[in-house]
């Protein structure tokens, strides 16, 4: 009987073994063909970039970033037509008057009010569009409030409050003295044709 369970014993520890060989041979074949895999997409991904590709993609991302870092703003007013015509005459046939405002003096036309506060200056014959932290001259914009605006330089403080134009002064001056004159145009057209 005891040779019996040698015999027994001798044949699983072989069967064992033999099981155990070739579940390693087959995990090792199995790692060989990972490993030919790995370095055919390897090659692929290496084959397949496109140089030219790669520098359209990377122009394309600076021109992005170029973008989104731009800052619009303006140094003159795009609707101030006394910028491009210069002759008394000619504008005087447009309506348009030398201006009544002094160059040097600055004039707060408006305050726009919101998450970032803008203020309106009229100064040296231009509008400018200005916000907290902004310089004017020797003056930074250090306060906008509704209708007012504070301005610090080395030397002095400024406070300015929203002010007409001169000519919007003018104008409603004429008005209350009633030299405004109205011409109503003729009407040419006889009744029933429209």
């Amino acid at each position: 009987m005891k040779e019996r369970e040698r015999l027994l014993w001798g044949v699983l520890i072989i069967l064992l073994l033999i099981i155990a060989v070739y579940e390693g041979y087959h995990v090792y074949q199995m790692g060989r063909q990972v490993r030919v895999y790995q370095e055919a997409m390897e090659r692929e991904a290496l084959g397949s970039e496109d140089p030219q590709l790669r520098t359209t993609i990377e122009q394309l991302e600076i021109e992005l970033r170029d973008r989104m870092g731009y800052e619009f703003t303006m140094d003159e007013d795009p609707l101030d037509l006394t910028q491009v015509i210069h002759g008394k005459k000619f504008l005087a046939k447009l309506g348009f008057s030398e201006s009544l405002e002094n160059q040097n003096t600055m004039r707060l036309s408006c305050t726009v009010m919101g998450a970032n506060p803008v203020a309106v200056v009229k100064f040296q014959g231009r509008s400018r569009i200005l916000r907290v932290g902004d310089k004017l001259d020797a003056y930074k914009v250090t306060v906008i409030e509704r209708n007012r605006v504070t301005l610090r330089s080395s030397v002095e403080t400024l406070e300015l409050v929203t002010q007409k134009s001169p000519e919007t002064l003018e104008k409603e001056k004429e008005m209350q003295e009633g030299t405004v004159s109205v011409s109503i145009p003729e009407d040419n057209t006889e009744p029933g044709n429209y």
